[in-house]
């Protein structure tokens, strides 16, 4: 890996992976993905990482970097058989497990973490999703090593955070703003394993907070992370609030309880964040997610940073904590398609 690193141009990413960030890389499996950053997208990493958005002066631990690095490792005896990646690019879009399990980054119940590839309209290439909405680009071709490929991207992935910490990357801070004062916030930070459908600033209500609590409690969807790539028609979710939703997919869109995912797969330490157009409409019945149904055959781009240039996430970043950089990188198993 480290030689072929090397030879294609991924030198700092190498040099990374031969300190104690790499330990559990170099190890080598079969069937790995490996997302590398360009040294441009690295050297982004001194002044926009998410490190010192939040001020802190000292660089990551050791620790800290192979949690980084952990995020990205994918075994195959840790992939569920709805969370399979594969090696070429599929229609839509496709979610991989990773290997990050440090409870600092990740609260799944004993899963790991995930990311998001999604393909683009019009475009040869996907991006990637992963944590507070952040968006990388697939920057070229698979290149082949002896464990799997390497799979070049624009720069670095970002950890999955806390939905506190999450929504005003996502300009959803009139929502946050009412969950902090509803109590509601702690509830999301801390639950194990969650799907928050979080309403557009533009459509929340003026009601009483009472009000608000209960209608915010059926945008919670419980159990395993409902991923868009994971999504099909016809499934039910059960709610925080003791209703059911269901999911309808309408071409490249997907409806939960009547609401639009406008902006998905934003990914945070106990789940996953969607933005949708609406309150969404529950309705009572079975409370276990159904695994049958019909996929979107080109799903949305998904992600708060999927358009190109200074997105919906980009701006927001700017405006409120400085352009997201960041550290690690993602090996994801290739254990076959979705």
């Amino acid at each position: 890996l480290l030689t072929v690193l090397r030879s294609e141009g991924f030198t700092q990413f190498a040099q990374e992976l031969e300190g104690p960030a790499g330990e559990g890389i170099r190890g080598c499996s079969n069937r790995l993905i490996v997302f590398a950053p360009t040294n441009a997208g690295l050297a982004r990493r001194a002044t926009c990482s998410p490190v010192q958005r939040r001020g802190d002066t000292e660089p990551p631990s050791d620790d800290e970097a192979k949690a980084d690095a952990s995020q990205n490792v994918v075994g195959e005896t840790k992939y569920d058989d709805r969370r399979r990646a594969t090696i070429t690019t599929t229609p839509g879009a496709v979610s991989f497990l990773t290997w990050l399990n440090d409870p600092r980054f990740v609260n799944l119940g004993g899963q790991n973490s995930s990311i998001v590839q999604v393909n683009r309209p019009n475009a040869a290439l996907p991006i990637v999703l992963s944590g507070l909405g952040d968006s990388v680009k697939v920057t070229g071709l698979d290149i082949p090593f002896d464990c799997g490929v390497i799979r070049p991207i624009s720069a670095d992935l970002t950890l999955p955070r806390l939905i506190t910490q999450t929504l005003p990357f996502l300009a959803n801070d009139k929502l946050l703003a009412i969950l902090q004062r509803t109590g509601l916030a702690a509830e999301l930070d801390n639950r194990t394993s969650i799907t928050f459908l979080a309403p557009d600033d533009t459509v929340l209500p003026d009601r009483p907070d009472a009000e608000l609590v209960q209608v915010l409690r059926e945008h919670i969807l419980l159990g395993s992370p409902a991923y868009t790539p994971l999504l099909v028609n016809g499934a039910t979710y059960a709610t925080l609030a003791g209703t059911t939703v269901s999911v309808e997919i309408r071409g490249p869109d997907f409806f939960v309880g009547g609401a639009k995912i406008l902006n998905g797969d934003a990914i945070v330490k106990n789940g996953v964040v969607h933005t949708v157009d609406r309150l969404i409409s529950a309705s009572t019945g079975t409370s276990t997610a159904s695994a049958t149904g019909t996929r979107a055959t080109s799903p949305i781009v998904t992600g708060a940073a999927a358009t190109v240039g200074l997105g919906s996430f980009q701006v927001t970043a700017v405006k409120s904590l400085g352009l997201v950089a960041a550290v690690g990188y993602v090996v994801a198993c290739l254990t076959g398609g979705l």
